[in-house]
This record gives C-alpha cells, sequence and structure tokens, in this order.
C-alpha cells in the first residue's frame, strides 16, 4: 500500500476531472463550429463551380451572352483562383481543425468571402459597365448573403465582421454603378437588416450549442440513456419507471472521520474528490454508473437503466480494481458490498427537487453487506445471489449470516 500523509493530498484528481469536464465541454464547441463552417464551405464551393461556368461561358462567348466584343481575361482567372481556394478550403475543413486553427480560420475565411465579393462586384463593372445596373439587385443578394452567414459561427463578433465588410463591399458598389442615395440607403438598410438578423442568429446558435454543452455536462452525473430522455422527452421520463435486475455495489472508507480531522476542510475536500473520481472512472469503465456519493460512500448500479450483459461479472470486476487501485492513493482502507436483485429506476421527488435513483431491497442489502466487512475482517463481500449470477470465478464462502433488516439469514462469499 502507497500511503500518504495529510500534507501529500493534493487537487490533482479534482483538476483533472474539472479538466476533462471543460475538454468535453470545448469539444462540443468546437465541433458544432467546425460542421457550420464545414457546411458554409460546401455551399461556397458550389456558388463559385456555377459562378466559373457562367464566366466560362461569358469569356468564349461575350458577343451573345453580353453583347460585347471581348471580356478581360481577368474575369476568368479570378474565378479559376477562387474555386481552387473554395476547393482547398473545403479539403482543410474536411479533414478537421483544432480549436484554435479554427478561429483563425473564422477571421480569415469572411475576408476571403468578401475579396471575391469586391472581385465579383469589379467584374460587373468591368463587363457591364452602367449599362444594365439592373444587375445591383445580384449584388445586393450576394452583399446580403454574405452578411448573414457571420451567423452560422459561434460569434457575434465574427457576425459582425461579416456585416460591416458586405456594407463597406456594397459601399463600394454604389460608388462604381453611381446609385443615386435613396437606392443606396435603401439597399444599404436591406444589407445591414440581413447581417443584423445573422447577429442574432448567432446568439441562437450558440445557445443551442450551450444546451448542447448542458447535455454533455449532464452525462457527468446520470446515465446518458437518461440525460437524453431528459432532453428530448422529459415528460416521458417523469412518468416512467423501470424495474429490472441489476448488481449494486456499496462502497465506504475506513475511519475516514478520524482522518479528516487532521486535515484541514480544504485537504479533506481535495481527498475525497481525488478518490472519488478513481471510483467513478472505474464504474463507468466497466458498463456501470454512480447513483450518488454519500461522503465518503459510494452507490454505483450495473445493468440500469441500460441493460448490461452479466452484470454481476462487471460489477465484481470493477470493485475488485477499485479495491486494488484505491491503495495507490489513500491510507485508509476500503470496504465493498455486492448484491444483485431486481430494482425500480426513477425519479424521485417533487417540482423543486428531482433525483434520478435506483429503489428496492437489492440497494440495502449491498449496504448491509458493505457495514458487515468491518466485523467480518473482509474488504469484500458478495452475496448468493450475485455469486449465481457470475459464472466462473475464484471465491471463498465466509458462511451464512445475519443481514440487519431481513429475517433470514443469507450466506456471504469474498473473492480469493
Amino acid at each position: 500500500m502507497t500511503s500518504q500523509t495529510p500534507s501529500t493530498i493534493t487537487a490533482l484528481g479534482g483538476r483533472s476531472r474539472r479538466g476533462s469536464i471543460q475538454a468535453a465541454l470545448d469539444q462540443v464547441v468546437s465541433q458544432e463550429a467546425h460542421r457550420n463552417e464545414l457546411q458554409l464551405s460546401y455551399v461556397r464551393a458550389g456558388v463559385l463551380l456555377i459562378s466559373l461556368a457562367l464566366d466560362t461561358a461569358v469569356f468564349f462567348f461575350p458577343q451573345i451572352l453580353v453583347g460585347k466584343d471581348q471580356v478581360p481575361p481577368t474575369v476568368l482567372i479570378i474565378s479559376l483562383c477562387a474555386n481552387v481556394f473554395a476547393l482547398g478550403l473545403v479539403a482543410i475543413l474536411h479533414r478537421g481543425l483544432s480549436m484554435e486553427a479554427l478561429h483563425r480560420w473564422q477571421v480569415v475565411i469572411p475576408i476571403f468571402d468578401n475579396l471575391l465579393l469586391w472581385a465579383f462586384i469589379t467584374n460587373i463593372w468591368q463587363v457591364l459597365g452602367l449599362t444594365q445596373p439592373l444587375i445591383l439587385t445580384n449584388v445586393v443578394a450576394f452583399c446580403s448573403l454574405v452578411a448573414v452567414s457571420g451567423g452560422l459561427r459561434l460569434s457575434r463578433s465574427a457576425a459582425r465582421l461579416t456585416t460591416v465588410l458586405a456594407l463597406a463591399n456594397f459601399g463600394y458598389a454604389a460608388v462604381l454603378f453611381r446609385l443615386n442615395v435613396a437606392l443606396t440607403l435603401f439597399a444599404a438598410i436591406t444589407v445591414f437588416g440581413t447581417g443584423y438578423l445573422g447577429i442574432r442568429m448567432a446568439v441562437i446558435v450558440r445557445r443551442q450549442v450551450k444546451n448542447e454543452s448542458g447535455r454533455v455536462l449532464m452525462a457527468q452525473f446520470l446515465p446518458k440513456t437518461v440525460v437524453e430522455a431528459a432532453f428530448e422527452s422529459p415528460l416521458e421520463l417523469l412518468q416512467q419507471s423501470q424495474k429490472t435486475d441489476v448488481t449494486v455495489v456499496v462502497t465506504d472508507l475506513r475511519d475516514f472521520t478520524l482522518f479528516a480531522e487532521s486535515l484541514e476542510p480544504q485537504a479533506a475536500f481535495d481527498f475525497l474528490n481525488r478518490y472519488q473520481g478513481l471510483l467513478a472512472t472505474l464504474v463507468e469503465r466497466h458498463g456501470g454508473w454512480v447513483d450518488k456519493f454519500m461522503g465518503d460512500g459510494m452507490l454505483a448500479v450495473f445493468g440500469a437503466p441500460d441493460p448490461l450483459e452479466n452484470h454481476a461479472h462487471s460489477a465484481l470486476t470493477a470493485a475488485t480494481a477499485m479495491l486494488r487501485e484505491v491503495k495507490t492513493i489513500s491510507p485508509l482502507a476500503m470496504g465493498v458490498g455486492v448484491h444483485s436483485g431486481p430494482v425500480v429506476t426513477g425519479c424521485l421527488g417533487t417540482t423543486g427537487r428531482l433525483e434520478f435513483t435506483v429503489i428496492g431491497d437489492t440497494v440495502n442489502v449491498a449496504a448491509r453487506l458493505e457495514a458487515l466487512t468491518k466485523t467480518l475482517g473482509h474488504a469484500l463481500l458478495l452475496s448468493e445471489a450475485t455469486r449465481q449470477r457470475l459464472g466462473p470465478w475464484p471465491l471463498q464462502s465466509v458462511g451464512p449470516h445475519d443481514i440487519r433488516g431481513r429475517t433470514q439469514g443469507m450466506e456471504l462469499f469474498t473473492t480469493l
């Protein structure tokens, strides 16, 4: 056993758990931002490919299409370069980006989009001049699309940037095409309005991502299926309870109260945080979930609410791993009780306070077995019911014993 003095107990476990949760939340934001940016890149590439086809036709058949003898080759060159960049951007985003790289690209990409818009406006002016001012409807439409695209990014600053740049491009078009003041103001208000919608859209999208982050955070406290039900159909979660066969594991540290007297409150908290983090990790690794922590005690369930094949084997494997791993971080011994049987899972409480938990005599017996480990001198005790569900496992009988609260005794076992 690796012992630790109170002064050596640190908050490494707590920091590690907080770090993993923060990483999970950051991953949700990153994935959503990346997904939105990838969808924008597909749309951009599609529009530019269509534009390339039109520019190619105009370049080779200018008299038929625009009534000109020829058009500048820069029209086709700019279109080709834009398509190469857009397709390259699709490839980059498709491979994936880190959160930091994505933040940088979310500044570069709006600038690229607006440079494309500037080139588009310039090409229209060079090819058509002032002969077809109605083409400005397309200019306004493109400026509005660029302005509103910022709303799909998870930042109001990105949405503001696209709006400002789109307005700047429209102002450039207004000067080139010599628009009168009234038409310029009306069209500018249209572009600004779509940009404002983009800013509001960014808020809505960010709120949606926060909801998804909440789902990730709740998964640290409840089984995944319960979290999904809480978000998708909360009323059904409140109304439905489920009876199922499970294995319950109850743990407790020996003499923790006396041990904690020698610690500062923060040191005691840090110790429990690290200890409970270790137990929770082992329970999750073996397919169970932690119903609750009770100070230095823990109640874990294997087989509910999600069915788990051979839950008794998974529970005992997790319990033996706990006893082995806890020795590396705690100077205190631990007792473990394991019992299998039926329980009812569901939400208990009122609208002011709800708790998803398991109820049944199986839970009570597991707690009684853990208490008996103190008097019988075994770190782990399991019931005959669990032994019957185990299959081959080297066990030693410790004989029949009375269980407090039960009229009949029970044969108990421990691991070799």
